[in-house]
């Protein structure tokens, strides 16, 4: 489905009816992404999970009309949510959908009834951010296959085996054939200053009694960890778990603990 918001067309899918879940993925990635990851959980539950494309990537169109920045995808993603007649509603978000999701709950708290998010952005410079050191666990002899995308594979993941390369293939690789690279330089110009939130200060010192579940891997070298699990102690109704064997690909190093998980905060 395509929703025309800003003159701009916002690809999505829905499926199944109940209480909005909106899924924001990672940058360059697709809203496949989120789909894959957490449709096992969600199947047979009463939620309406709503996927969106970010602009730019997947097959929503991007924009260069207006510079694109992280508050302009902020009000964009809530005007799409009006236009398709979603008032309240969850939000599941990976890295810089996290940081979109944090964006979109500090300025529409009222609408957001909770957050779910794995290996969010808090510090939008990169130059800036607290990073964990990678490391690869090699798991029953799994040799990756050489392609083009071995090399990124084994820097983004940190459990090497059949698993995790067939998710990636399946998850990853479809969104970064399909993402507008030009797009992603023009939302990270000028040192970040378009893709960090103006209020980004004041979102990490922000109190919050929004039911949240952080969800961090103790070698994300993209994003780290102990800047989020500083911020929790903002929330008053957060649960907070940094897995030991995962990295910033935490969804795909560890899916079963992610839908256990889910199963807990969205039970």
């Amino acid at each position: 489905m395509q929703q025309l918001v800003n003159n701009n067309l916002i690809h999505y899918e829905i499926i199944g009816t109940g209480v909005p879940v909106v899924f924001l993925h990672g940058l360059c990635l697709d809203l496949n992404s989120m789909k894959y990851q957490y449709e096992p959980a969600f199947t047979g539950k009463n939620y309406q999970r709503i996927y969106v494309d970010l602009p730019g990537m997947g097959k929503s169109q991007s924009f260069y009309d207006v510079q694109p920045s992280g508050d302009y995808l902020v009000e964009l993603i809530i005007k799409f949510l009006d236009a398709i007649k979603i008032n309240n509603f969850y939000l599941c978000g990976h890295s810089y959908g996290g940081y979109l999701s944090l964006g979109i709950a500090h300025k529409y708290s009222e609408r957001v009834k909770g957050l779910f998010l794995t290996c969010p952005v808090v510090t939008a410079n990169s130059n800036q951010r607290i990073i964990e050191t990678h490391i690869n666990i090699q798991k029953d002899g799994f040799e990756v296959p050489n392609n083009e995308y071995t090399e990124d594979f084994i820097g983004m993941n940190v459990m090497i085996n059949e698993v995790s390369w067939q998710k990636y293939v399946t998850e990853v690789v479809p969104g970064l054939k399909n993402c507008d690279f030009k797009f992603i330089k023009n939302l990270q110009a000028d040192n970040f200053y378009h893709y960090e939130f103006k209020n980004e200060h004041e979102l990490k010192k922000w109190e919050s009694d929004i039911p949240t579940f952080l969800l961090l891997g103790k070698h994300d070298q993209i994003v780290g960890f102990k800047e989020q699990v500083s911020m929790a102690h903002n929330f008053n109704r957060c649960d907070l778990l940094v897995l030991e064997q995962a990295g910033h690909n935490l969804p795909i190093d560890q899916p079963k603990m992610l839908e256990n998980c889910i199963d807990y905060f969205f039970d």
